[in-house]
């Protein structure tokens, strides 16, 4: 291995770490946090804190997939050192977001009262509702244009100085948070919090941007027309992928506030927060395959690279099969020992749209390959899928199965998206898919399956000789899902040998020596 392929290697491996270690961190500041935000401001603030998180996320797809640019081309230029480009890059960036800003708060400014007219927000709330929208907005805005700067970090490879901050800037948001609620500034307080935060990242951010990279130049005058267009023709072939995902994510809580109650969003936004966060984790394993499919595809290798797409699958779902099944299993205890009784509606949510995302994260590595292939019309196809029949169908199934049915339709439809995905790249592969089911996820999904419906049995019984329905008996029980469920995997594993000699030096090169000895043990 070339000195340039190693250093290659320890940096993506330096990267999935420190992205996993800040990715564990913002679960265990949302599992403390979140509970004593609802405490103090209720279910119904809650759900318009939901609420106004769409909307402005909604508003971020007016940027046409620019932004989206920014790693990938300050990454290339960066490493052929034309830092003129760079500079091109962020200017153009910032100037381009700074207008759209501009646009997109005017916009909020004279249409907020017609925007929230479809919600059922109580009249009570409205004022509020109205501050913390216009303000979000703002931040948005503002944010976004300084995104740039913060691009930066991704685009030199140093994803550890961002989680730094991140995990740095999380103290004082802690302590905001902490203040505002206790002082009675409510909703509003937390909206002044984030503004207050956000300015402080915005502003380390760029101040690293000029120390990690001294060339970097500020001169909104460097906007280069150019540059936009070559930014415009990358992003916006990604918009639409985006676009499904966010529909994917984020339409039912718009849905259920405009037919159902605001109110009702909080425990659909509770139970999708923990499908959220163990998406995250499934996925933090795709970035350390990336760099193998970079280097097959550089060599045009069509067969190494439908080998790096089965072994990348197997790879994933032998961490998502478990957790997936597991939280939708453990789901009633996860959502008692972390806010207590009354979520019951979270649960249907975590156990219905986890079999969704489930399929959704499966789909991770064939979208890397799919980009690999120069074949993006696969993705924007498979996201248009998700997008036609996603709210037709909860909206369907809202007016039959009320609350869950919203979710039911969002199930579906990333099912079929997923589904189509794959029979299209298996169709450019010439790939069997009974092959591709049989050796990458079967074998997983049964052993899984198979130890959860056990899991689910001995649960029952434990129930009755936990008594009550305390937390205390509701961790109890968790304790002992998660030690059987995953031991028993282990255990199944080890004796398997899912992995072979080409998988370990996959998976192990450059990996710490405990980490490899561990590993060898699952190994043929």
């Amino acid at each position: 291995m070339s000195t340039i392929e190693e250093s290659i290697s320890k940096k993506v491996v330096r990267n999935t770490i420190f992205n996993a270690i800040g990715r564990f961190w913002s679960i265990l500041v949302a599992l403390f946090l979140t509970p004593y935000i609802i405490g103090h401001i209720g279910i119904e603030r809650y759900g318009i804190w939901a609420i106004v998180g769409v909307l402005t996320g909604y508003f971020g797809l007016l940027d046409f997939g620019i932004g989206a640019s920014f790693v990938k081309y300050i990454s290339e230029f960066y490493a052929k050192k034309d830092y003129g480009k760079i500079n091109q890059v962020v200017n153009t960036g910032f100037v381009f977001y700074s207008i759209l800003a501009i646009f997109i708060i005017a916009v909020a400014f004279l249409f907020v009262h017609s925007l929230l007219a479809f919600f059922k927000i109580p009249d009570y709330l409205y004022n509020e509702t109205v501050f913390v929208f216009l303000l979000g907005i703002m931040i948005f805005g503002v944010s976004n244009a300084l995104s740039p700067f913060q691009a930066i970090q991704g685009g030199l490879q140093r994803m550890d100085i961002t989680n730094k901050v991140s995990i740095a800037i999380s103290v004082p948001m802690i302590l905001g948070t902490v203040f505002f609620l206790e002082k009675g500034y409510g909703l509003p307080g937390l909206m002044v919090n984030s503004a207050i935060i956000l300015s402080i990242s915005n502003i380390i951010n760029i101040i690293i941007a000029f120390k990690i990279l001294p060339e970097l130049k500020f001169n909104p005058f460097v906007f280069s027309r150019t540059m936009f267009k070559k930014q415009f023709d990358f992003g916006y072939k990604l918009q639409i992928a985006r676009i499904s995902s966010m529909i994917s994510v984020h339409i039912d809580k718009l849905l259920i506030a405009y037919f159902l109650s605001v109110g009702l969003v909080t425990f659909y936004q509770l139970g999708s927060s923990v499908i959220e966060h163990v998406k995250s984790i499934s996925l933090l394993l795709v970035t350390a395959i990336l760099p193998a499919f970079s280097e097959i595809n550089a060599k045009g290798e069509r067969k190494k690279l439908i080998d790096g797409y089965i072994r990348g699958t197997k790879y994933l779902s032998l961490v998502a099969v478990p957790l997936f099944i597991f939280i939708i299993i453990s789901a009633p205890q996860i959502m008692m020992v972390w806010l207590g009784e009354g979520y019951e509606k979270s649960v249907w949510i975590i156990q219905i749209l986890g079999i969704g995302w489930f399929c959704a994260v499966l789909s991770a590595v064939r979208t890397v390959v799919v980009q690999a292939i120069d074949k993006p019309v696969i993705e924007m196809n498979a996201g248009l899928v998700a997008v036609i029949l996603n709210i037709p169908l909860s909206i369907l199934f809202i007016s039959l199965f009320g609350f869950v049915g919203v979710a039911l339709g969002t199930s579906i439809a990333l099912f079929f998206s997923a589904t189509y995905g794959f029979v299209k790249l298996h169709q450019e592969f010439q790939l069997s898919g009974r092959h591709f089911i049989k050796t990458t996820i079967l074998k997983t999904t049964a052993i899984c399956v198979f130890i959860g419906v056990t899991l689910l049995g001995l649960t029952n019984a434990l129930q009755g000789v936990l008594s009550g329905s305390s937390r205390i008996a509701a961790l109890t029980l968790f304790l002992i899902q998660a030690i059987l469920f995953f031991g028993f995997y282990l255990t199944v594993l080890f004796y398997t040998k899912p992995f072979d000699n080409t998988d370990l030096m996959l998976l192990l090169k450059d990996r710490p020596l405990l980490i490899q000895r561990l590993m060898t043990g699952f190994s043929k």
